[in-house]
């Protein structure tokens, strides 16, 4: 059945929700808080409806969930830091309710159920337990470390050298998910609600170590890499924290299972996204 769904952040990160709900034959309400951009102006191109909307204005999101059957969203750090994150899930948490919406998929973080002392997860848990607190009918998605964080800033010297960064030891394996996997499994939740609501599901894809990754890596480009193993120090506190508790204690979602029971995703391995994402050797 078709849905209206609106997308918050259509140009972000995970804005290829948007064409993925187009192609599955659903409308989408593309919320931007520049409709008139380049982005905005593609969105439009595919079909969509683009509008204006600011997490910092509940307001404005309250008016583009009118009508909508369901509404994508994620949280803010990445470009917005820990403190507006919080700000702008509480905003949206209030505009779900005011709005009165029948579906809110929000996507998290794995870990962020836990107490584990980490500003990342802390923040995330903050506007997870908003969510629950004002009974707004919603599920949580929560990725594991997202593989694309390979491309961050601060790795791009590394990867220039032909080296693989690795703030965890290199034997140490760590759980990853591919935003394309992100985006099917929220798709999938979306167009299920009576079967997803009120749930709260950490998902990942592959699980490897640094050693791994590298030699899948250098198959692809042609060019063999070794670990360049960094202290997380040089992140800064937040980050160090993270990757300090991913080396002490780290995930554990059931891979294997999430495969079995939604094969509808597509789930991706860590070699079958590299694949994309590397450029392989001429010729």
């Amino acid at each position: 059945m078709s849905m209206t769904v609106l997308v918050a952040g259509a140009t972000g990160r995970f804005g290829g929700i948007c064409g993925l709900l187009l192609e599955r034959g659903h409308r989408v309400r593309a919320l931007t808080r520049e409709p008139t951009s380049p982005a905005g102006q593609q969105l439009r191109e595919r079909g969509a409806e683009v509008v204006y909307g600011d997490f910092d204005d509940a307001d404005t999101l309250v008016a583009a969930m009118a009508g909508a059957d369901g509404v994508f969203a994620t949280g803010t750090l990445h470009r917005a830091g820990p403190d507006r994150e919080l700000r702008h899930g509480r905003n949206l948490a209030e505009a779900a309710r005011a709005s009165r919406l029948p579906h809110l998929v929000y996507v998290s973080g794995a870990g962020a159920g836990e107490r584990t002392g980490v500003p990342v997860f802390e923040v995330k848990a903050e506007v997870e337990r908003h969510l629950r607190a004002l009974d707004v009918a919603h599920t949580i998605v929560a990725p594991v470390y997202l593989m694309e964080n390979l491309f961050n800033p601060w790795n791009t010297a590394a990867l220039q050298a032909d080296k693989l960064p690795s703030y965890l030891p290199a034997h140490r394996r760590l759980q990853q998910v591919p935003v394309i996997d992100v985006i099917s499994f929220a798709a999938l939740v979306l167009e299920r609600p009576e079967r997803f609501a009120g749930q709260r599901l950490e998902i990942a894809s592959d699980e490897l170590t640094a050693e791994e990754m590298a030699d899948i890596v250098s198959r692809i480009t042609g060019h063999p890499r070794l670990v360049e193993e960094i202290p997380p120090d040089n992140l800064g506190p937040g980050l160090s924290a993270l990757f300090e508790w991913l080396d002490r204690t780290g995930h554990h979602v059931d891979i294997e299972g999430l495969r079995r029971e939604y094969p509808e995703v597509g789930w991706h391995s860590f070699g079958e996204w590299a694949g994309g994402a590397f450029t392989p050797p001429a010729g």
